[in-house]
């Protein structure tokens, strides 16, 4: 499994629900003791989701287009480092069925799994943007958006997360749209998406002749 599966593969644990002490305030729709509440809240006060009317539906599938904004959002996030200082949630059962996968991701789940992640992602990344970033090769190319409408409501917002390399080829929400987003789309999204900031934060390396010269 090469780095990127992996990191995959944990962030699809991360949404794994667990115990979380309830906020002060929550939308009138999510219950005080519910498993998601404190995710809620910090996606909410961190401006990564939004509560639309006061409710956050958090039943309802996470829409491929709902992703893209969310994705643009925790990246500007994490490059500004404006996540608030909260402790990593331990991963409880990490072993979801094996449906999971393949089934529709609901807002409640993706304010556990961002929760969780931020503060891991934000651990791994630099502390401040490159003064040279350059094109890491270990990172896919920027992907084509000539199928993707001009008209579509999340264009802008794709085309950020492609020049930044953010999302790559192959990926579906290359395809945008109402499409219901499944568990391994997500964590694959959110791997992209870390491997892409984390180009843009890295310095060039500075040229090292690593092979010493023949005598």
């Amino acid at each position: 499994m090469n780095t990127f599966a992996r990191v995959g593969a944990l962030l699809l644990a991360t949404a794994a629900p667990g115990a979380q002490a309830a906020p002060q305030s929550l939308p009138a729709d999510v219950p005080a003791k519910h498993w998601a509440a404190s995710a809620v809240r910090q996606v909410l006060d961190a401006g990564l989701m939004t509560a639309p009317n006061g409710r956050f539906s958090g039943q309802r599938a996470v829409t491929r287009n709902e992703l893209i904004s969310v994705l643009v959002r925790a990246s500007r996030a994490l490059e500004r480092r404006s996540w608030p200082e909260t402790k990593v949630e331990p991963i409880r059962e990490a072993i979801r069925p094996a449906q999971w996968k393949s089934a529709a991701v609901t807002r409640y789940h993706l304010a556990a799994t961002l929760a969780r992640m931020m503060p891991i992602a934000l651990a791994g990344l630099p502390d401040k943007p490159a003064a040279r970033p350059f094109d890491s090769e270990a990172i896919p190319q920027r992907p084509s958006l000539k199928g993707v409408p001009r008209t579509s409501p999340v264009y802008r917002e794709l085309e950020y997360l492609a020049a930044r390399r953010m999302v790559w080829e192959g990926s579906p929400l290359l395809k945008p749209g109402t499409q219901p987003v499944t568990g391994s789309q997500l964590s694959t999204a959110l791997a992209q998406m870390i491997a892409g900031l984390s180009g843009v934060l890295t310095d060039e390396p500075e040229d090292v002749d690593l092979v010493p010269p023949r005598r």
